[in-house]
């Protein structure tokens, strides 16, 4: 979401479209900027200064986190590494308010078929985890490892290998007030992580293969400009031969891997990142993935990108955080509580 900027207004709150819906979570106050600047992107250069007033959200500061887990006879090894790196996935998100779910590629098969419904995690009666859920290293660690993948060939009764991550995503939204209603909050952005060795629907040539453009419209269909979506890929990255060869080899009887061509767009149109499959240990992916994520909850896009060293922040009450910029968007570590109105003033 950081390669498009349209501004759009109405009834006093600032929506940001930027490749898909990013609504700010913030409701905006009043504005220096020309004219108002209440309808229009800023166009003055002559005019260099602008003072912008909000009041912090309830929703902000909060996210949902849907892992989207490949769970193909070849994806044992993969799906080991990411379940021992919970401390690293969620080292970056602490003072967040999340909700983390699982949902499998199958879409298709008769008997392992998830169809984007979010998975209990084992070991409790819950289809999510929060930062208050005991165990929560654990759950994950003994969760994200599927026991429908593990052996599954021995057993000739392996999930589909016809892996479908974006149409899983589609179909979890879906799903947000009826089986999935535990995870999707009103309002609250969304974030997904895909984690496969293949495309969309295997090598991604298929024409009934979900595209990343359409998972976009889909996502503004269900929820409007309610939320702001980013997914995060863990794939073999276009145009990694070695990955490619590497996947292909590590299980005999499997050799369909396919660079996540389809996944990759998806995370770039929404502003997420893209990793590789084949890292040795994923914890330095997931820790840049929470990282991003923390961004997207902590930060609000400005009318204009501020010149450096420019930028003086008011929050009323008084709360100490420190902020950063890149581009127009300003991001807070911490985020201010709900409630905060925060004043931002700057030159560009």
């Amino acid at each position: 979401m950081q390669n498009r900027n349209k501004l759009f207004f109405g009834l006093g709150v600032l929506v940001l479209i930027n490749g898909a819906c990013a609504p700010a979570k913030w409701k905006e106050l009043t504005n220096s900027l020309p004219n108002g600047s209440l309808g229009n992107p800023v166009q003055a250069p002559s005019l260099q200064t602008a003072t912008e007033n909000f009041v912090q959200e309830s929703t902000a500061n909060k996210v949902d986190i849907l892992i989207v887990n490949d769970n193909s006879a070849s994806m044992d090894p993969e799906q080991r590494k990411m379940g021992e790196r919970f401390n690293s996935f969620v080292s970056e998100l602490r003072g967040i308010d999340y909700r983390i779910a699982m949902t499998t590629t199958d879409v298709e098969s008769a008997k392992w078929n998830q169809g984007g419904r979010i998975l209990p995690w084992i070991g409790t009666a819950s289809r999510v985890l929060t930062p208050s859920t005991p165990r929560a290293e654990q759950i994950f660690r003994e969760t994200v490892p599927r026991p429908e993948t593990i052996d599954c060939q021995s057993r000739n009764d392996c999930p589909s290998g016809n892996e479908q991550p974006l149409r899983a995503i589609e179909l979890a939204m879906d799903q947000a007030s009826t089986a999935n209603k535990a995870f999707f909050r009103p309002g609250v952005d969304f974030v997904s992580v895909i984690l496969s060795d293949e495309d969309e629907m295997s090598d991604g040539t298929s024409s009934q293969a979900t595209s990343a453009p359409h998972v976009v419209k889909h996502f503004e269909s269900v929820f409007g400009a309610t939320k702001r979506f980013a997914v995060h890929s863990l794939v073999i990255m276009p145009g990694d031969a070695k990955c490619r060869a590497e996947q292909n080899s590590q299980t005999a009887a499997v050799k369909s891997a396919a660079y996540g061509v389809r996944a990759a767009a998806l995370s770039s149109l929404t502003g997420g990142t893209v990793n590789s499959i084949c890292d040795t240990d994923y914890a330095k992916d997931l820790a840049a993935i929470s990282k991003e994520v923390r961004k997207l909850v902590s930060s609000f896009e400005l009318h204009a990108a501020p010149k450096d060293d420019s930028v003086e922040v008011t929050f009323d009450p008084v709360f100490k955080s420190t902020w950063s910029i890149e581009g127009s968007r300003i991001i807070f570590d911490p985020a201010p509580p709900a409630g905060t109105k925060i004043e931002v003033k700057y030159r560009y």
